[in-house]
């Protein structure tokens, strides 16, 4: 079990709650259900280079052995940044988080429903799962040999098609409803319970 501070969340509008607001996304269902204050700081429309300078800014008022949590990468296939740069970004931000002795958690973004963006996105989501491993082993060593925790958002939010944003959980064709979020929350509590004291 990890003894944690507090958690801090980075990310775009999925983790702000868009179009809701933060005491409706899946940080404040952390929030509630761990006992733990969760810091919501998603932007709503945030690349992962956006989120990587806004961990630049945080991270220096951050208590070592916080959580922090980094989920993203819709907004890079809106904006058609390649994967790999995408994944690059990701690699960087779990660099700082570990220099600034905290404990990175890595959000998968859910499915969206709006191609190619779509198609784009999965193809994202395929080159973080094949480089999970090699990325997180640093902070293996760092925290006492167990992985630090991933958190998977795809499985709760997908369609029949394995691939769209299930219309019943849906606010848009890349935004979930209030079910799509506590869905994300349930997803993110049952990754997280077992690092939080």
């Amino acid at each position: 079990m990890y003894e944690t501070p507090a958690m801090f969340a980075v990310g775009d509008s999925l983790t702000w709650g868009f179009p809701y607001g933060p005491d409706d996304s899946w940080t404040a269902m952390v929030a509630r259900t761990l006992a733990c204050p969760v810091v919501n700081l998603g932007v709503n429309g945030a690349t992962t280079d956006d989120m990587r300078r806004e961990l630049i800014n945080i991270l220096p008022d951050v208590e070592p052995r916080s959580i922090v949590i980094i989920t993203g990468g819709a907004n890079d296939a809106y904006t058609l940044l390649s994967p790999a740069k995408s994944l690059r970004h990701y690699q960087d931000m779990v660099e700082r988080i570990l220099i600034a002795r905290c404990l990175p958690v890595i959000g998968l973004t859910g499915p969206m429903s709006d191609e190619p963006f779509q198609t784009r996105l999965l193809e994202f989501r395929a080159l973080m799962q094949d480089h999970l491993e090699v990325m997180l082993a640093p902070a293996m060593r760092q925290w006492g040999g167990q992985a630090p925790p991933v958190i998977d958002f795809f499985p709760s939010l997908v369609a029949a098609d394995g691939r769209s944003l299930h219309p019943d959980l849906a606010s848009g064709d890349c935004h979930p409803n209030r079910q799509g979020y506590a869905r994300m929350g349930e997803a993110a509590v049952a990754a997280l319970r077992p690092f939080v004291k």
